[in-house]
């Protein structure tokens, strides 16, 4: 009788841990108390690691178990065992964290044996040709990255310019357009590479970056996945989009642009949505615009001379272009009516002439109108 009955016991148990979707295996781990744990980072891969300052302390610890082996290539590593949504968690945080990184691909499992649990990895090239790219990059990163100095702001400029003049935006599928490699030594890379390229050599400059994920919209055109980076530049955050600053198909293609330089939250929401940072990015000092004397809340001769001084200081760099930003749609209405229908732009680019030591031609000029954010592009020639 008390046999039947502990049978009956067994048989009970076992299918209330099915019904309630138990792993037994976990159970039986005695897993640690990972709330009263702490892990903190390793040294290897980036020096910011924002992404796994967001995990939970078991996804820490996988995080820090498969970067501290992972160069390599193992077949799999030990890890605490995660469900679905938090391998896809930590595995995110590993790929965005860490740049360097593009021989992972983008798929990973779990295997569970015994009472322990595996990472198992995903690769998209074998060693010897991960060693091969990976100098290449190091070489290719180091030699941008050297020749970056001055303040967290002066480098920051100082990368999106390199990245614009020396990337052009390409989609393929070979991959590498959505990596570092890509976009710093073969020069050609999707929205992906440009942000994990924008990190790298942030992370090199000792500059705080990381990338964000989520969807972008231009005027009349379908929303589209996209990444782009957020920065801390003198202990405040902005949004970074290194990919839509880099012109297609204009006039002046190649030279930077700087709608997408250190915005707000409320301003990159005109265009950027479905991304999620701890860190509100609320400030506009470090705003390319207002920083630089281009951004004006209303328009009358002081505007024109400062316009006409931007205009000289970007021929003295070889640069035949400038942005000029206004605070409302009536100050932009204002200025837009003014230069160009009212034709002031030609004393501008007059009084540019004599403020530079360029050839700056005065009698002939174009002009992009962004509404959207308010910008007036002049775009001038010199001789």
């Amino acid at each position: 009788m008390k046999k039947a009955a502990a049978a009956c016991l067994a048989l009970l148990l076992v299918i209330a841990l099915a019904g309630c979707d138990f792993n037994l295996a976990a159970l039986l781990r005695k897993e640690p108390d990972w709330d009263n744990i702490t892990v903190e980072p390793l040294t290897t891969g980036s020096p910011f690691k924002y992404y796994f300052s967001q995990l939970g302390n078991k996804e820490k610890q996988a995080y820090n178990n498969v970067l501290e082996t992972i160069g390599e290539m193992p077949g799999e590593v030990e890890i605490p065992y995660l469900d679905e949504e938090e391998l896809t968690t930590f595995f995110k945080a590993l790929l965005y964290d860490n740049p360097e990184l593009f021989f992972l691909g983008r798929s990973c499992n779990i295997s569970i044996k015994g009472l322990k649990s595996f990472f198992v990895p995903e690769y998209v090239m074998d060693k010897e040709e991960y060693a091969q790219k990976k100098a290449m990059l190091d070489k290719e990163a180091a030699a941008v990255a050297g020749a970056v100095a001055g303040t967290d702001a002066e480098k920051e400029l100082a990368v999106h310019d390199w990245l614009v003049d020396n990337v052009s935006y390409e989609t393929g599928e070979t991959g590498s357009e959505s990596d570092a490699f890509g976009a710093i030594v073969e020069k050609k890379a999707a929205c992906e590479g440009y942000a994990k390229a924008a990190k790298l050599l942030f992370d090199l400059t000792g500059v705080e970056c990381y990338v964000v994920s989520g969807v972008s919209k231009a005027f009349a055109e379908q929303p589209e996945n996209h990444m782009w980076n957020i920065v801390n530049i003198g202990g405040d955050y902005y949004h970074l989009d290194v990919t839509w600053d880099d012109p297609i198909n204009q006039t002046g293609a190649g030279e930077p642009r700087y709608a997408y330089f250190n915005l707000t939250d409320e301003e990159i929401s005109k265009t950027h949505s479905g991304y999620q940072s701890a860190n509100a990015c609320a400030a506009t000092r470090e705003n390319y615009f207002v920083k630089n004397g281009l951004y004006f809340e209303g328009y009358n001769e002081n505007t024109e001379k400062s316009i006409a001084r931007g205009i000289a200081a970007a021929a003295e760099k070889g640069r035949k272009h400038l942005e000029v930003k206004f605070g409302s749609a009536k100050t932009y209405g204002t200025a837009y009516k003014k230069l160009f229908k009212d034709e002031k732009i030609y004393e501008v680019l007059t009084a540019a002439d004599k403020a530079s030591r360029k050839n700056i031609v005065r009698h002939s000029v174009s002009y992009i109108q962004n509404e959207t954010f308010q910008i007036l592009e002049i775009i001038f020639e010199t001789a």
